[in-house]
């Protein structure tokens, strides 16, 4: 065993996987996953496999087979072991698994993460490559084919002429479906012969290709003669699009657009032109949730090119998506994907998209490194001379800082309108305070109940955020909004312990500590309890009180699976409930235009939250939540419920003026 760096050769070129003509250096160095770090060891090269840094080697350790990447080949037998007899490796695995660029990024990474370069390393490799199951890592990726309508094809489908009856059948149902399918779904289907499909292909009416195949891709594929045009760009939009055009490699931009504005689209547009140019594209979205949706428009837009990569993939759809990466030399690849598609190996990468920039689901929290993409795309951009968009309705207080004065990093482009003029929601608040005085103590207010109450009757929609799926995070006066905050931090102490046992408060940055009391001491009020509902509670009240109101909840526990988030979406646009009971999932990136109402049901579940970033999240998250209502030809309307409508947050939530309160945020 010995120690060496990560040292991978920049400029080497990627032979393609098969006999070797060239022979390689006799020893190599091979770091293997052994232990918490992982080992570097020397191995015998005795067939003379033309190996380089970067590849991926089967290798023998203690009894059992290993996938490990080559750190160094060596033409000297290392120092120290001359009497050893070495291992040999056994067979490549997988050639250029890491590419020279690539380097500068990890060691950035670790770097800043204070993390170990190999540890870094096994992070950014997708799953299963450096595991215990090399065929299956080693398994090339899956074809299948691809059966196109043609414009003749298209032609026939409504003239109907020469065509046997199975044919005219084949080809109409191409065209219900988008101008394409699955050659085996076809066959399987029944009723559909291969003969019929060659009969076809011969008058050219259809055409085939194989295509490399994922499992979610088959809902959603597009004939690449129905691919979707580019929208008509606003005026807005338009600018942003040029000055995005014209920024130079590496350039930072912050697109800034009100919700509902149009930045998806600019995005498009932008990626449309690195595709042209033969350059790939990744798309950056917080959460899986929101993968759904921003996928299905880049295959209307992009057909073929488009991949993704998640945790809600499979092993093999992420080594797939990684292997299509490291082969597209020149075939442009426009990859949808969370926080860790930030890591492909994308080549000839134009432009990186990070949507909803500001969303905390783009730190990495554990296991380590603990990196945050946009940081980590940032280097890449410098790297890769890519240009980084960062888009948001509420962008971070790190990012709006670095646009400002003269040593700005980041250029800034703004979308200050709702497409087509539409005006933003206005904000009504619902003082709690009043309501317990009225004797009204119900969890929905009165306000709430009677605009629930008539969304059937007016084929309208509504989204009720409930600020978590627990319960008690803090404690609060009914009767003045008093909340108990902690005397060093001044964030609010959490109630820990059981309902049925013994209750104390808790801060959870310096570890105080205090007993609970039931009068508090502002007003002394006795109504003085834990606060907090989750989204099962809050369903059981509205189906109590609200007869005939059709629900359904978005949270965690009903989107588990895949696709979970979309078949749940796709029920409720489909107009299967009249509300969407959620938690802050709900307020990101959705576009439903029949919503005409956003409620938030305890705004100070997010206010009083034990964290020094409350205040900030907090408003993102209500104008986020805010921009979900008045999306379509009629007019929205947001509710918030609060025992604080004095809260600063309240206030910048009414009267709109996010920079304000990021410039106030910014000096506290």
């Amino acid at each position: 065993m010995t120690s060496a760096r990560l040292t991978i050769q920049a400029d080497r070129p990627k032979a393609a996987d098969g006999p070797l003509a060239s022979q390689g250096d006799p020893w190599v160095q091979v770091w293997v996953e052994a232990g918490r770090e992982g080992q570097v060891f020397t191995y015998a090269n005795p067939d003379g496999l033309a190996l380089a840094s970067g590849d991926l080697v089967r290798v023998p350790l203690r009894g059992r087979r290993h996938v490990g990447l080559v750190v160094e080949t060596l033409q000297v037998r290392p120092g120290g072991l001359g009497g050893v007899t070495l291992v040999a490796i056994e067979a490549l695995h997988q050639r250029a698994a890491v590419d020279g660029q690539w380097q500068g990024l990890i060691e950035d990474v670790a770097r800043d993460c204070h993390t170990s370069l190999f540890r870094t390393l096994k992070s950014v490799l997708p799953p299963g490559w450096l595991g215990q199951r090399p065929a299956k890592a080693a398994a090339a990726p899956r074809s299948r084919i691809w059966v196109a309508l043609a414009a003749e094809g298209a032609r026939a489908s409504t003239s109907g002429q020469g065509l046997s009856a199975k044919q005219q059948a084949l080809v109409d149902q191409l065209a219900n479906q988008g101008g394409g399918a699955w050659q085996a779904e076809l066959l399987a289907s029944g009723g559909i012969s291969r003969s019929v499909l060659d009969g076809l292909e011969r008058r050219g009416l259809l055409s085939k290709e194989a295509l490399v195949f994922q499992a979610a891709d088959h809902p959603n594929r597009t004939s690449r003669l129905d691919l979707a045009p580019s929208q008509t760009l606003t005026g807005a939009q338009a600018a942003a699009l040029g000055q995005i055009r014209r920024a130079p490699g590496g350039q930072s931009l912050l697109l800034w657009g009100v919700t509902g504005a149009g930045k998806t689209e600019v995005y498009l547009q932008a990626a449309a032109d690195c595709v042209a140019a033969g350059q790939g594209v990744l798309l950056l979205t917080p959460e899986i949730g929101l993968v759904p949706q921003l996928l299905d428009r880049c295959r209307q837009r992009f057909g073929a090119a488009v991949a993704e990569f998640h945790s809600g993939c499979s092993e093999r759809q992420r080594i797939d998506t990684w292997r299509r990466c490291l082969a597209a030399d020149g075939d442009p690849l426009v990859v949808v994907g969370t926080r860790s598609a930030v890591f492909l190996p994308i080549n000839t990468l134009g432009l990186i998209v990070l949507d909803e920039e500001h969303d905390t689901s783009y730190k990495q929290d554990s296991p380590m490194p603990c990196y945050h993409a946009r940081d980590v795309a940032r280097h890449r951009a410098r790297r890769s001379g890519a240009r980084l968009v960062l888009g948001s309705a509420t962008p971070s207080l790190e990012t709006w800082q670095t646009c400002q004065g003269p040593a700005a990093t980041t250029e800034l482009l703004r979308l200050p309108e709702r497409i087509g003029g539409r005006p933003l929601p206005p904000v009504r608040l619902v003082d709690m305070r009043l309501e317990l005085e009225d004797g009204h103590r119900r969890l929905i207010s009165r306000p709430l109940m009677q605009r629930l109450g008539g969304l059937a009757e007016r084929g309208e929609q509504a989204v009720l955020l409930v600020p978590r799926r627990g319960h008690s995070s803090f404690l609060s006066c009914r009767s003045c909004g008093e909340v108990v905050l902690c005397p060093n931090c001044d964030v609010a102490l959490t109630v820990h312990g059981r309902s049925d046992g013994p209750q104390w408060l808790r801060c959870h940055w310096c570890d105080h500590r205090a007993e609970i009391t039931d009068r508090c001491a502002h007003c002394g009020s006795t109504v003085f309890k834990p606060f907090g509902a989750g989204t099962q509670r809050v369903m059981e009240q509205l189906d109590k009180e609200l007869e005939g109101l059709r629900l359904l909840r978005f949270d965690r526990d009903t989107t588990r699976g895949r696709d979970g988030h979309r078949r749940l979406l796709q029920r409720f646009a489909a107009g299967e409930a009249d509300v969407l009971v959620g938690t802050q999932m709900l307020a990101k990136g959705m576009d439903l235009p029949a919503v005409t109402l956003a409620a938030v049901l305890a705004a100070d579940g997010l206010l009083h939250r034990p964290d020094l970033r409350a205040g900030e999240q907090s408003l993102q998250l209500l104008l986020q939540l805010a921009g979900r209502a008045g999306r379509g030809d009629r007019p929205g309307e947001v509710l918030v419920q609060t025992y604080c409508p004095d809260h600063p947050v309240i206030r910048h939530l009414v009267d709109g003026r996010y920079e304000a309160f990021l410039a106030e945020e910014l000096a506290l």
